[in-house]
């Protein structure tokens, strides 16, 4: 385990390796690990076979979810992994020992004074000795995180950090840089949906005549290549202007993709790929027809305007109509779950709503508010856990504390997913037995519309 204070050698400050094993950084992850297993309805994993064992490897994923990036990575792979992160979060002297431990280094930006940037050469040479020991190096290309499914133009700091591997200890004929897509179904709310995408590896070998030749022609050409292969891993919808129009189709049309693509709505990484390429059927679609995506998107808000002035979501108008006897029993079905809904609500509700309300209120940056939500009710969940188990925990006998203790987090999960639930049934209740047959013919019209409306125009692309 490397030390976290440093010790001076003459004038030189001799810092812990940050490269070598630490258990302690193992016993976080592993609590970290449990946390995130749980915070996630499914955490699915793709290419893992891309990534080599015997190599110095640099990850370079997309970067819009704060934290929960890194997290994706921390949890779904073996190695500790270095990350290169913004200087601004070591200004404070109390945040850089617990930053070291975990394994981030800093990298200086303009925005974080011209006079820091020399700071830079240290960070790098640093890097350099990461990759030496076959420690996995980890730095966000676009150097800034985003609200929007949309790949950034990306810097050169990857490339950079490569050549110099290369020109420091000739690791350029085996450094590999491995693009990682990492895509959330949603990206505020517990219980969604995580898919990180390994992709095959970019040989760093490949760009060193080039190099030798030319250096800042090779780092573009290297960075190019990175955003060529990282794009395809992500949901990139490059249209800016257009872009909520883009984002209500990759849903509304995801089913009939599904269909017309013969692909099984499950697995979840369907979905993904269906997403993928109803959006490259739009751009498609737009640079075909001028017309099609205004066309488009006054069909899309006249169907908004319906569901806003019906008061009914997505959520339910996915699913086929209800019949009588299916709200019977779906409604039963909660009914009998009530107690265990009862429960974990009991156990979680007030510091859930009281984070709630805190990150959303506190938090100005959309994008960070899962992060915290995530480390604070980790925290505070666990903390909750402990005082239950010594309190209402002594009701219960010998190993059924354990059961209780297990039973906990669980319910916790379970009761989330069932009050979600219940919330798209009372919707769908809703639009079967509280909108008079004209209403709901207009509102299922005006969606299938739309759906016909993009299915005509992808169809056209086929012949």
């Amino acid at each position: 385990m490397f030390t976290i204070t440093a010790t001076r050698k003459g004038n030189k400050e001799i810092m812990g390796k940050i490269y070598r094993y630490s258990i302690g950084y193992d016993i976080v992850r592993g609590f970290v690990k449990t946390a995130h297993r749980l915070f996630y309805r499914k955490v699915i994993v793709t290419g893992r076979e891309n990534i080599p064992k015997d190599k110095p490897v640099i990850f370079a994923p997309n970067h819009q979810n704060a934290l929960m990036d890194p997290l994706a990575l921390v949890c779904t792979l073996p190695s500790q992994i270095v990350y290169l992160a913004r200087a601004d979060i070591f200004k404070s002297a109390i945040n850089r020992p617990f930053l070291r431990f975990l394994k981030i280094i800093p990298v200086y930006r303009i925005r974080d004074g011209v006079e820091n940037l020399g700071r830079n050469e240290k960070t790098f040479r640093q890097t350099i000795e990461i990759l030496q020991h076959n420690t996995p190096l980890c730095l966000f290309p676009e150097a800034r995180h985003t609200d929007k499914r949309t790949l950034l133009p990306l810097k050169k700091a990857v490339p950079r950090i490569a050549f110099q591997a290369e020109e420091s200890g000739g690791l350029g004929k085996d450094l590999v840089i491995i693009p990682v897509g990492i895509y959330y179904s949603d990206y505020l709310e517990p219980q969604s949906i995580l898919q990180i995408n390994y992709g095959k590896p970019l040989q760093v070998s490949e760009f060193l005549a080039s190099y030798r030749g030319n250096p800042q022609r090779a780092q573009l050409e290297l960075r190019d290549a990175l955003q060529a292969k990282l794009s395809p891993l992500m949901i990139d919808i490059r249209d800016a202007e257009h872009y909520e129009l883009y984002e209500t189709i990759r849903r509304l049309y995801r089913a009939t993709m599904l269909k017309e693509e013969n692909l099984s709505p499950h697995p979840w990484e369907n979905h993904f790929r269906s997403d993928q390429l109803t959006i490259q059927k739009l751009e498609i679609a737009a640079k075909e027809d001028d017309s099609f995506l205004q066309l488009l998107t006054d069909k899309v808000q006249k169907y908004e305007g319906l569901k806003h002035e019906q008061k009914i979501k997505e959520d339910a108008l996915e699913k086929k109509p209800l019949t009588p006897a299916q709200a019977f029993l779906t409604g039963a079905g909660f009914l009998l779950a009530s107690p265990m809904i009862a429960f974990g609500w009991l156990h979680h509700a007030l510091p859930h709503y009281l984070l709630k309300n805190h990150v959303n209120n506190k938090i100005e940056d959309s994008q960070m508010r899962s992060s915290f939500y995530f480390v604070l009710g980790m925290l505070a969940f666990s903390a909750m856990y402990v005082v239950e188990l010594l309190t209402l925990g002594r009701l219960f006998p010998g190993w059924w504390k354990v059961h209780y203790l297990i039973a906990m987090p669980l319910s916790g999960v379970f009761t989330y997913r069932l009050i979600r639930s219940w919330k798209v049934f009372r919707n769908r209740l809703r639009l079967r037995f509280g909108l008079s047959k004209e209403k709901q013919k207009s509102l299922l019209d005006s969606r299938q519309e739309v759906i016909s409306f993009c299915q005509k125009a992808f169809s056209a692309q086929k012949q």
